[in-house]
């Protein structure tokens, strides 16, 4: 039997398949979140025709952001740990930016929502109406 020679070069880390998924699995969530809020917001905006599901559309499309934000910074910190063995930290960030980006926009309709609100169900006394000069003249 022949003996191997020793080589003083350093060895490779090869990632192990059974060890870690090769693409983080809450990046690849959060990323299809992203894609579905995007999705989900264009419905809202312009698919939606009655307007009393409105706010249920905009409560669940803001729950369903928070979940997404949530999974994408739990990945960048499993990836960030497993370093060599994990990929998909664009897949997390790019969810991140999505989820962001509609939870902004989720407080906007909440806030054009409660100016609904204060504008119809405001007493009609509340707005003045401006009494022009034409009444008041006696020809």
């Amino acid at each position: 039997m022949k003996q191997e020679e020793r080589s003083d070069s350093p060895l490779k880390e090869v990632p192990n398949p059974r060890l870690f998924p090769r693409i983080n699995q809450l990046a690849k969530i959060s990323f299809f979140i992203g894609i579905g809020d995007v999705i989900g917001g264009i419905y809202i905006i312009f698919g939606s025709g009655d307007v009393n599901m409105f706010p249920l559309l905009l409560i669940a499309l803001f729950l369903t952001s928070v979940f997404g934000a949530f999974c994408g910074h739990c990945a960048c910190k499993q990836i960030r740990a497993r370093s060599p063995h994990q990929k998909g930290k664009t897949m997390a960030v790019f969810g991140l930016i999505g989820c962001y980006v509609y939870i902004g926009l989720c407080f906007f309709g909440f806030w054009l929502l409660s100016q609904y609100y204060i504008a119809w169900t405001a007493p009609s006394s509340f707005y003045p109406v401006p009494v022009s000069d034409d009444v008041n003249r006696v020809w």
